[in-house]
């Protein structure tokens, strides 16, 4: 038997052992620990579960025992990731037996690939419970797509946290996570939509055309898997954020024009900004006010969040850089890391966003 495969089952075969590799490697990781036991359940789950679409379907008609293997574990993917992203947001949370009920669903991937080792081909004595448990197994794609916007949720939550605690996010606002999520709900959807059309009242007739469309999926299925087999791998320690308190007790105005006055002063005679990891609990520590109040001030008297409030120090001592002679000849960037930042995408981003101009359109209008 002559073993021929396109190069799209190439690509999805290297992803698949990538993603293996990269499954068992996040586990020695010292950074998120914890958070990584449930990014190497979603990749494995991820290999295992795509790995029959590789394969030719005949495969799986001359080999009835291949579907005792645990190649169907969609059920797993979607509390995995949702698991995996709480831990990494949420500092306190830890995963307790009374959770197992998100990974039960489990069995129903089974009853499918049960039916067929007994009943080969498409000899189907027991039609409605065939259809029944071919139903329960693309339900999964739903379990999936439902842990997939709560994931999203959390992210959302955790990013404007974020930006209440610290001046930088690089490497830490997990923005590559949420692509992540939203690539999934939008190839799942699709995929949602092709078999309610195919198993719905046409009676299957459209399924015929999955081989179509398989080759779109398998591809974007290993770019997704090396996504996020890397930018896992690669994700550093995520911070331990003040939790969120929605009943804060208003500062008066005069009190909190006095704290954002004493938080000037700070900055311009200590040039604090200038730290590029500079956080809330950094700030409260030098100057001797709880975080929760300082940052109850700078969003009450300001109408910003911690992070603007620091950046904008940030902008603005590039500025005057870039208006001095002296500086003409130093790079720009240079001159944004002496003033705090540490990455140049989110430089040009905040100095943009703040000056509506780009840092060389600003330096060629004022260096005449």
């Amino acid at each position: 038997m002559q073993l021929e495969l396109t190069i799209i089952q190439l690509i999805t075969i290297c992803a698949v052992a990538n993603g293996l590799v990269f499954g068992f490697l996040v586990l020695e990781k010292r950074e998120n620990r914890y958070a990584n036991r449930f990014l190497s359940l979603t990749i494995i789950c991820l290999c295992l579960t795509f790995t029959p679409y590789m394969l030719d379907p005949s495969i799986w008609h001359s080999h009835r025992w291949l579907a005792w293997l645990p190649f169907s574990l969609s059920y797993w993917i979607g509390p995995s990731f949702y698991f995996y992203v709480k831990n990494l947001t949420q500092s306190g949370f830890r995963f307790s037996s009374k959770q197992l009920w998100h990974f039960s669903p489990i069995v129903l991937n089974y009853l499918h690939s049960i039916y067929h080792l007994i009943y080969s081909g498409n000899h189907h004595p027991y039609y409605l419970f065939h259809l029944t448990a071919e139903l329960f197994e693309s339900l999964a794609i739903i379990s999936i797509l439902f842990y997939m916007m709560l994931s999203m949720g959390i992210i959302n939550s955790y990013q404007r946290n974020l930006l209440e605690n610290v001046s930088n996010t690089h490497k830490i606002d997990l923005q590559w996570a949420k692509h992540v999520v939203v690539v999934i709900i939008g190839s799942f959807a699709i995929i949602l939509v092709f078999l309610a059309v195919s198993t719905g009242i046409s009676g299957m007739v459209f399924f015929d055309q999955w081989n179509e469309y398989r080759n779109v999926v398998l591809l974007l299925y290993a770019c997704v898997l090396y996504w996020l087999s890397i930018h896992g791998y690669l994700q550093t320690q995520t911070l331990q954020l003040l939790p969120v308190v929605n009943n804060v007790q208003e500062i008066p105005n005069e009190e909190s024009a006095k704290i954002i006055r004493q938080l000037d002063e700070a900055m311009q005679n200590q040039k604090l900004f200038k730290n590029p990891e500079l956080s809330l609990m950094d700030l409260s520590r030098t100057v001797g006010l709880p975080g929760r109040t300082i940052s109850e001030a700078i969003n009450s008297s300001l109408n910003k969040n911690f992070f603007q409030y620091i950046n904008g120090y940030r902008v603005n001592e590039v500025q005057e850089k870039l208006k001095d002679p002296k500086n003409s000849r130093l790079k720009i960037m240079s001159l944004a890391y002496d003033s705090g930042f540490n990455s140049k995408a989110s430089f040009n981003r905040i100095f943009k966003s703040t000056t509506g101009m780009t840092p060389k359109e600003y330096k060629m209008k004022n260096s005449s």
